[in-house]
């Protein structure tokens, strides 16, 4: 009786890997011991994925508590000293715009040493909210863009400066008071900002080929030329008609409303001021910090000496928003008024919302 052997398996049970004869039992124990090395593996890899995700998340969480303390840092270090110079500037504007008591802005205001003090300090009390806000936008570049974003109350800060940068309502007061005298009934809302502004343009170009500061300092002629020229821009833009002879007989009245005194400090000059306000700190928390009463009054002394210097430069531009300012005698013919009521109002606002600000990081 023959006897079948099978190729993978013998009668006594053996089974062949490969050519080579191995037990069950170490099959079982190899796949087992496999299972056992891919299961650590397996494990090390997913915890090693796992550990690095968390790190990562630990690392922006980190990060993001760090701008949020810097924010925080900013708003504490300059939101006092900001609210202090805003709340200093509308008692002053207060005095000035509320209770009419600016007589020491005239041009005729006696040579004493109160009176000096008084428009000294307006001056000062003025730039010294400049300092700090540039102070703030310097500062700022060291945060993240996201984070310094966010950061002091920027949007009652741009009205601030807005109120002391723009002049587009004079534009538009001059052009109403021309249609006034030259019995213009109505002028379309889109077309008056145009014809607004070519005729400030036109007079200040005129003003200049003349050589004068103001239209009262020309000729009767020239005055004469100029409203003509300006009317010619209402006939044309607007499609009305104003007699050349009604011109004419108004030309000195027209000279008068051309010659509405206006004092803007662009933003530009804005942050040319605050740059001559503020002095680095060394070893301080915050970077910038701004100059006292005492040096701003030394500035503005040695300004008048040294006519022909930066600091006098910006200090004029400065003063020529109060210089010869009546509050009391109120007419038409100077737009500081409306000017000076505007940044009252944004002095109330920021001041208001710096205060709620303050209290909300105190809070924290």
């Amino acid at each position: 009786m023959s006897t079948v052997v099978d190729n993978s398996v013998n009668v006594a049970g053996v089974a062949s890997v490969a050519g080579l004869w191995v037990s069950p039992r170490v099959v079982s124990t190899l796949l087992a011991l496999s299972g056992v090395i891919v299961g650590l593996v397996a494990r090390d890899v997913v915890m090693a994925i796992y550990l690095a995700r968390r790190k990562r998340f630990e690392e922006l969480a980190d990060k993001k508590n760090s701008a949020r303390e810097a924010h925080l840092d900013l708003v504490r270090l300059y939101s006092d000293p900001l609210k202090d110079a805003v709340t200093s500037l509308k008692y002053r504007l207060q005095e000035i715009v509320e209770k009419k008591q600016a007589s020491y802005l005239l041009a005729s205001a006696p040579e004493i040493p109160f009176l000096e003090y008084k428009r000294i300090s307006t001056l000062y009390r003025i730039a010294c909210v400049l300092g700090w806000i540039r102070a703030i936008r310097r500062e700022r570049s060291y945060l993240d863009p996201q984070q310094a974003a966010a950061s002091i109350e920027m949007q009652a800060i741009t009205e601030f400066e807005g109120a002391l940068a723009d002049g587009a309502h004079v534009e538009l007061q001059r052009l109403e008071e021309l249609t006034v005298l030259w019995h213009v009934s109505s002028i379309d809302g889109e077309a008056k900002t145009r014809i607004a502004s070519l005729i400030d343009s036109k007079r200040a170009a005129y003003l200049a080929a003349k050589e004068v500061l103001s239209p009262r300092d020309l000729s009767e002629n020239d005055q004469c030329e100029l409203a003509e020229q300006c009317a010619e821009i209402i006939r044309s833009k607007a499609s009305v008609d104003i007699p050349e002879s009604l011109v004419s007989a108004t030309a000195k009245q027209a000279a008068v409303i051309f010659g509405i005194k206006e004092a803007y400090i662009y933003r530009d000059w804005q942050a040319a001021i605050g740059d001559m306000m503020i002095a680095q700190e060394i070893g301080g928390k915050r970077h910038f910090s701004v100059h006292g009463f005492g040096t701003f009054e030394d500035m503005f002394l040695d300004a008048r000496k040294d006519k022909g210097s930066s600091t006098a430069r910006w200090l004029n531009r400065l003063e020529g928003l109060i210089h010869d300012l009546d509050m009391v005698h109120e007419g038409l013919f100077d737009a500081r008024r409306e000017q000076i009521h505007k940044l009252y109002q944004c002095c109330i606002k920021l001041e208001a919302g710096l205060q709620k600000r303050i209290i909300a990081h105190q809070a924290e």
